[in-house]
């Protein structure tokens, strides 16, 4: 892998814009396939000793004894400088009614460092919802056609997970599963009384060794960065095979802010800027792929002609969609108070209960689904104790006697329905440090996403209930768009160039030598984690490029 500051001069087969799970991809399989690739981050390459996990004590942190949500920092800093929902170098904007959340990790290896690892595969019940009720458009593609893929991303990432033949949750190519906890088995067990479809959070986690990379230890720091790459990421699962074959150019520290065009109406290559230096520079490449996520994409794409690059359709930037989140349930499961202690949080993975709404019978309520996660036991903070009442002796004792005994159950990902006046757009009056123009990003929740909300907080009730614990508060309202992280949408695939920007592998219908990869063509949410099927419809794309350029 050639890693350089300086500015290439040559054409490459392919510019590749982002390095987060989509871009990492891109540059493995076309390599693999023998074309060169330029590959530009708008970040720096991370920092093991700075950016990664650094297996610290609670009480040898800063922010200790806060929850996770209020001790992660919304601007960079010198302590977690990857990670970041605000920062005056990178600013977008919102209406004040309208807030949108809006989460990014420019560094090479993108928010691929820092995900969840949620690896569920969608299935026909996904893709072809609104042939079923009515609403919107099917994906231009089924099941059928895109399992092929699934088996190959999973075969090269390691996936742990159960087969249990649930058919609304297609079982993929699985490394073993992880172990259920004490509480997860409480919760496995309340579901299966109630006849729900019950399995283990299916995770880019190994549990064992994969293709060079070590077992997951346990450590329970996934999200300041795999320091042995037990988990997916693209530094050490994607970038690595693009870099051995030698045709691999990153470029960090390359800030794209637009995609040029020839006179032949083809994309030439892309304009981007020194991050460090502000300099603008050229790169040209016969084919153009824009993975710099959801909205970076679309920012790019916008910013790249004056309607947008590629947008006969008008859809550019429309039917943006976050999964709905913040429906959830905690307390504590009176069996496990005062057993012994335990490294209960170290997988980092739960039981998991796949959507089961809206598959033969229809809800009087809303359309679609969601599905939920459950999880408990010791962590590695009782960050529950700062709610707890008392003093002294008797309150440490009580804060002990708790805290194998913590239970949760949230809304992993419900499906939010694409709608038009749900965008992202130019804002005409904010520029960002570089000078190019910020999207302005206007995204509510509709009745349905309050009304499978509401339907989720009291199903979870009724879990814990069945599974013997103690409630202690329930979540009260849907969290704001973005905060999910699962942003899909701005330009959405389908087969008609008059409704839709890419066509079934992610090529842009206007312009054939570009191709949008990540959640950006995305149709509709689905019920589940979207990055494993981002991934494999990046690698069906590849192959529909290399095909071509034969």
């Amino acid at each position: 892998m050639i890693i350089t500051r300086d500015t290439p001069t040559r054409e490459f087969d392919a510019i590749i814009v982002g390095t987060g799970p989509c871009g990492g991809f891109a540059a493995k399989e076309l390599t693999e396939q023998g074309l060169s690739v330029l590959v530009l981050d708008a970040g720096p390459m991370p920092v093991a000793g700075r950016d990664f996990a650094r297996h610290e004590w609670p009480w040898q942190q800063p922010g200790r004894g806060l929850s996770a949500e209020r001790r992660r920092p919304a601007r960079p800093t010198d302590r977690v400088p990857l990670l970041w929902s605000q920062n005056p170098d990178h600013p977008f904007t919102t209406d004040p009614d309208k807030p949108f959340t809006w989460v990014r990790s420019r560094v090479v290896g993108g928010r691929s460092l820092h995900w969840s690892r949620a690896s569920h595969r969608l299935s026909d019940f996904d893709f072809k919802a609104a042939s079923r009720d009515g609403y919107g458009e099917d994906w231009p593609i089924g099941y059928d056609e895109i399992a092929p893929y699934y088996d190959r991303v999973e075969e090269h990432i390691g996936v742990s997970g159960y087969v249990e033949g649930y058919p609304q949750l297609p079982d993929g190519k699985f490394l073993p599963g992880m172990p259920y906890n004490c509480a997860e088995q409480l919760f496995r067990n309340a579901a299966l009384r109630m006849k729900l479809p019950v399995t283990q959070r299916r995770l880019a986690q190994l549990t064992r060794p994969h293709k060079g990379r070590a077992a997951c230890h346990f450590c329970g720091a996934c999200i300041q960065g795999c320091d042995v790459g037990a988990m997916f990421n693209s530094l050490v699962s994607t970038l690595p095979p693009a870099e051995a074959t030698g045709r691999m150019t990153l470029r960090p520290e390359s800030v794209v802010r637009a995609v040029l065009m020839g006179k032949d109406g083809k994309a030439r290559g892309v304009a981007y800027i020194d991050r460090l230096t502000k300099i603008e520079y050229e790169a040209k490449a016969k084919y153009v792929i824009v993975a710099a996520s959801t909205l970076e994409s679309t920012r790019i794409l916008l910013n790249s002609a004056p309607k947008g690059l590629g947008n006969s359709s008008g859809t550019l930037g429309h039917y943006l969609m976050d999964q709905v989140s913040g429906a959830s349930v905690t307390g504590f499961m009176p069996k496990l108070r005062g057993t012994p202690p335990r490294n209960d949080d170290g997988k980092s993975s739960g039981a998991f209960i796949a959507n089961y709404r809206n598959l033969k019978e229809r809800h009087p309520k809303f359309i679609r689904g969601y599905c939920m996660s459950m999880s408990g036991g010791q962590t590695s903070s009782p960050g529950y104790a700062l709610s707890m009442p008392g003093y002294g002796e008797a309150l440490k004792e009580k804060v002990r006697n708790h805290f194998p005994a913590f239970a949760r159950i949230y809304m992993s990902a419900g499906e939010m329905l694409p709608r038009f006046d749900n965008f992202a757009a130019i804002d005409p009056e904010r520029k960002d440090a570089w000078g190019i123009p910020v999207l302005k990003i206007t995204c509510t929740h509709g009745d349905n996403e309050r009304a499978i909300w509401a339907d989720g907080t009291e199903q979870m009730k009724e879990i814990f209930t069945e599974a013997g614990g103690e409630i202690m508060a329930v979540g009260k309202q849907i969290a704001t768009p973005g905060a999910l992280i699962h942003e899909v949408g701005g330009c959405r695939m389908g087969k008609d160039p008059k409704t839709s920007v890419v066509d079934s592998f992610c090529r842009m219908h206007d312009i054939k030598n570009v191709y949008v990869f990540g959640g950006g063509p995305f149709p509709t949410t689905g019920s589940y984690h979207p990055t494993l099927t981002m991934m494999a419809l990046t690698v069906r794309g590849c192959e529909n490029l290399v095909r071509n350029n034969a």
